[in-house]
């Protein structure tokens, strides 16, 4: 969100807008006195219907106790599932993620290693592509939150944590799935 102006930054802003002289062959546009002007995302938002938040998947240090925390930073935790996500689209993805959570959740697992990658690094274009086209970044990692918190898997996972690196690092994450009761 953009900062409010001062008083005399505003009327220098005003100045700077009235010396502006429009391209040849082009109207100055009339003045647009009390409207909103919105940009296009926040216009989008605005004009989208709100939907509940999903449930949101708890990740802070109180989901766990010390020596959980211990074991995943320092490396010790053996996945009883590894969940390859990188690669496949988002629609795949999602779906591979429920099904090898409500299985291993079923079979007694506690802890899955769920790699989704990193994303693409900047400046890093498949030869596929077009010149000027950029693929979305990390799109599975971006959706991953989201799809933690949908119904029928926020309930399954007890906890979320960045995977050490010998597992992925910054490309994977350990989810902790709750004791079957």
């Amino acid at each position: 969100m953009a900062r409010k102006l001062a008083a005399e930054e505003r009327a220098l802003w005003a100045r700077v807008v009235q010396s502006v002289q429009p391209l040849p062959g082009r109207k100055r546009p009339a003045p647009l006195v009390g409207a909103v002007i919105m940009s296009p995302v926040a216009r989008d938002a605005a004009a989208s219907p709100k939907k509940a938040a999903p449930r949101r998947v708890v990740t802070n240090s109180e989901t766990l106790d010390g020596s959980w925390d211990r074991k995943l930073s320092s490396g010790r935790v053996v996945p009883d599932l590894t969940l390859d996500l990188h690669g496949l689209s988002r629609e795949t993805a999602r779906a591979l993620l429920l099904r090898r959570v409500d299985s291993a959740a079923r079979n007694g697992a506690r802890v899955i290693l769920v790699i989704t990658g990193k994303g693409q690094t900047p400046g890093a274009q498949p030869a596929d592509l077009m010149p000027g086209v950029k693929p979305p970044k990390g799109a599975i990692r971006a959706s991953l939150p989201r799809w933690l918190g949908e119904a029928g898997i926020s309930e399954r996972v007890a906890a979320v944590r960045r995977a050490h690196p010998r597992h992925g690092g910054a490309g994977a994450v350990y989810l902790i799935l709750r004791r079957a009761r």
